[in-house]
């Protein structure tokens, strides 16, 4: 092993659910260790190809520096909880006393935030209604890496009392604290120090620095957003969270059609927020019914308003 030191939480998820904001607040936290690298997040336990390089990479790549002042050490990777029992087994294998922090949000927004956001990556060119009518059908299309992430699978990331009881196997219930996200946008103090209780900190009144917004923006054509991404490859992601966080982007233009390309992108993209359509909106609440009122029973927040 290594003289790294090792994780003893994990913020696990769900994507679409309020980590990146959750993330933004606790790396600021004087007794708590965050990789200040965001993204990509680490997603050791979920993706293969991450796992297969072993623990001491995963320490090294994100655990070399922790202070010592750091009580809470961890990291956040969206997928955990949408890996289920395939992922709770490989922590509990390393570490069996392990924390998890899960955000949950209305599965139905989650579900529509979550197709939004894949959009604005590129990685979408169906309307909201074409890609829910073809998920099943392209979930078992996808081979290679693309098997694993599952960009297109935005319902299968809100069933999350089948996810958690997943975790119940391997991990007792203590050391699970769900968060409704709602809460966390609204009442982000008391939330907080439900997190920094649960983590065992002693530092509990924390002023924090305002977060950056990570609502995602809107695409106007996701066909054309594709394309875009095709064109500038590696250096898209890194475009467009600059563009969001209204950061400056000259070190990534090369040339003259760079310009012209980004000013398209920058055209494609509006800050004006498309509600879900009702039509979407009594699909989604039939599908997670069922599995809404099964979580009733795991966390210990009102979820009555996500019907």
């Amino acid at each position: 092993m290594t003289g790294n030191t090792h994780p003893n939480f994990l913020i696990g998820g769900t994507a679409a659910g309020g980590t990146s904001f959750l993330s933004a607040i606790l790396v600021q936290h004087p007794q708590i260790y965050l990789p200040k690298e965001m993204r990509p997040e680490p997603h050791f336990f979920y993706k293969s190809w991450e796992y297969k390089k072993g623990l001491d990479h995963y320490l090294s790549r994100w655990f070399s520096d922790v202070p010592e002042s750091a009580i809470a050490v961890g990291e956040r990777s969206s997928s955990y909880l949408f890996g289920g029992d395939d992922v709770a087994k490989k922590v509990a294998l390393q570490y069996p006393q392990m924390k998890f922090i899960f955000t949950l949000r209305n599965p139905i927004e989650r579900t529509w935030a979550n197709y939004r956001y894949t959009v604005l990556q590129g990685l979408e060119e169906l309307t909201f209604e074409e890609a829910l009518s073809k998920e099943s059908q392209r979930i078992h299309q996808q081979s290679g890496i693309w098997a694993e992430i599952q960009p297109h699978n935005y319902t299968g990331r809100g069933f999350y009392a089948s996810q958690l009881r997943q975790y119940l196997k391997y991990f007792p219930r203590d050391n699970i604290l769900t968060i409704k996200s709602e809460n966390l946008s609204t009442q982000t103090d008391i939330e907080l120090n439900k997190i920094y209780t649960f983590l065992g900190l002693s530092i509990l009144n924390f002023t924090y620095e305002p977060t950056p917004n990570f609502t995602s923006v809107n695409v106007i054509d996701p066909g054309m957003q594709k394309k875009l991404r095709e064109y500038f490859g590696s250096r898209f992601d890194l475009i467009i969270e600059a563009i969001r966080k209204e950061l400056s982007i000259d070190n990534l233009i090369m040339n003259s059609e760079d310009e012209k390309k980004i000013n398209i992108l920058t055209n494609n993209m509006t800050k004006n927020k498309q509600e879900i359509s009702l039509y979407s909106k009594k699909y989604l609440s039939e599908l997670f019914s069922k599995d809404i009122k099964d979580l009733a029973s795991l966390v210990e927040f009102d979820i009555s308003d996500w019907q």
